[in-house]
């Protein structure tokens, strides 16, 4: 009986302050179990922890998608943890440290005006004398598949915007998803290749069609099999 009563007792808010004096927020254990269900539920339970723990520490809210977390298989079968914070999660601890003092970002394209150069992007703070700045290589992020192919310049200007609220505000330890998902997709890709069973036989237009949207300077062979596609549509996709 005494073993039950100390089970079913409740965590009061002194005690979490107590066991995270650094925390920023705290959750509710129904917020928690919601979280738990939905946007955590491929977590292990120590990884569940670590996640409430970074999430209140930063004083960011997941059922408001300001922070996320993913597990992401590794090419030896181990799984790995990246907790990802969103722009707009880092926009939070900004405002909430009352330091900021406003953001400017764009694009650097090449002469011709054909091709991204890199995402920059400048962060006032109140106590510094210039702005913190910082530039994302575009070819460095960029997966060509997704958001990536239909606003480029949208997802490099969130990782420069990212990287520099990062930086200005002494944010450690997360990244924003747009950071990672170039580095995760090359962790995650699978060495071993597909043979299709009729992979001899001509390319199909839909092959084709995703091919021209992935890289629209390819010159398509007209003897292009369906093998020799789908291995060309993995390539660009995984590069």
């Amino acid at each position: 009986m005494q073993n039950q009563t100390q089970t079913n007792k409740k965590i009061t808010l002194r005690e979490r302050k107590k066991a995270q004096p650094k925390a920023v927020i705290y959750f509710s254990d129904p917020e928690k179990k919601t979280i738990k269900n939905t946007i955590a539920k491929t977590l292990d339970e120590s990884q569940f922890t670590i996640f409430m723990y970074t999430c209140q520490a930063l004083g960011l809210n997941p059922l408001l998608n300001e922070v996320a977390c993913i597990t992401y298989k590794n090419q030896d079968g181990s799984r790995t943890m990246s907790i990802q914070v969103m722009r707009d999660g880092f926009l939070t601890i900004a405002h909430r440290t009352g330091k900021f003092a406003g953001l400017e970002s764009g694009v650097t394209m090449s002469e011709d005006g054909k091709t991204i150069i890199n995402g920059w992007a400048k962060v006032y703070h109140k106590d510094f004398t210039v702005p913190v700045y910082q530039e994302a290589d575009f070819s460095e992020y960029n997966t060509s598949r997704n958001l990536w192919l239909s606003k480029p310049k949208t997802m490099i200007k969130k990782v420069a915007e990212s990287m520099a609220l990062r930086k200005a505000f002494n944010v450690n330890g997360v990244y924003a998803p747009e950071e990672m998902e170039k580095e995760i997709s090359a962790v995650s890709s699978e060495k071993v290749i597909e043979q299709l069973t009729d992979g001899d036989k001509p390319a199909t237009d839909a092959q084709k069609a995703t091919i021209n949207s992935l890289d629209k300077e390819f010159n398509m062979p007209e003897n292009f099999t369906k093998q020799e596609a789908a291995d060309k549509i993995r390539e660009l996709t995984t590069k």
